[in-house]
């Protein structure tokens, strides 16, 4: 009787963290979520900023096109490095794995936790090592664009394609957390609110 106390106290001890856990990897995925969504508005400024361009190199109108042709693939970059942590917490990133596609959701859960604590997370730790050297020293330069007509201080779009990739790990954090509560934890699969690997009815 005493052991089965103490296996049920451990239990929902072990249950607790793994719902503060789970609240954890919730915070971030919120975070991304206002990021990406943010950064909708961008896009709104970039089909602006493309149709001045545009009609600016038509009609001849003497504006300085250099900087609006930069200022596109700026924005594009902006609106990319703000969506691709997000994309992967909501598995809109492409996938090649149709041998696990019939596996059970336990089993494809251990294969993404192996594959982010294996593979994705230490490369990306790496990669965002190396990528704030690549900011700062942008940033000390004071880099601006190889065309005397472009634009000023490329350091900043730069910076934003760093935290972008910084954004990733964040998002590859908040998987591996929602992962350990469903395989370690007390709490069940419609909680994590994770989808896992390439579902048929997609298109």
């Amino acid at each position: 009787m005493g052991r089965e106390v103490a296996v049920f106290v451990g239990m929902y001890r072990l249950g607790g963290r793994m719902t503060k856990v789970l609240a954890w990897s919730r915070t971030i995925k919120i975070c991304l979520e206002k990021i990406a969504f943010g950064s909708g508005w961008l896009l709104v400024v970039l089909m602006a900023v493309t149709c001045i361009d545009i009609f600016g190199r038509k009609l001849g109108i003497p504006i300085p096109l250099t900087k609006f042709q930069e200022l596109e693939w700026h924005l594009h970059t902006a609106v990319f490095s703000a969506w691709m942590g997000y994309n992967y917490l909501i598995n809109a990133h492409p996938r090649v794995d149709s041998y696990t596609e019939h596996f059970s959701y336990r089993k494809k859960a251990w294969i993404e936790l192996t594959g982010c604590l294996l593979f994705a997370l230490p490369y990306m730790l790496v990669l965002g090592h190396y990528s704030i050297d690549f900011f700062w020293t942008s940033f000390v330069q004071a880099e601006r664009s190889e065309n005397s007509l472009g634009l000023d201080a490329r350091w900043l779009i730069k910076g934003i394609f760093v935290a972008g990739l910084w954004m990733i790990i964040l998002a590859i954090v908040s998987v591996v957390l929602r992962l350990l509560a469903y395989l370690f934890g007390s709490v069940d699969q419609s909680s994590i609110d994770l989808d896992i690997g390439h579902n048929e009815l997609e298109v």
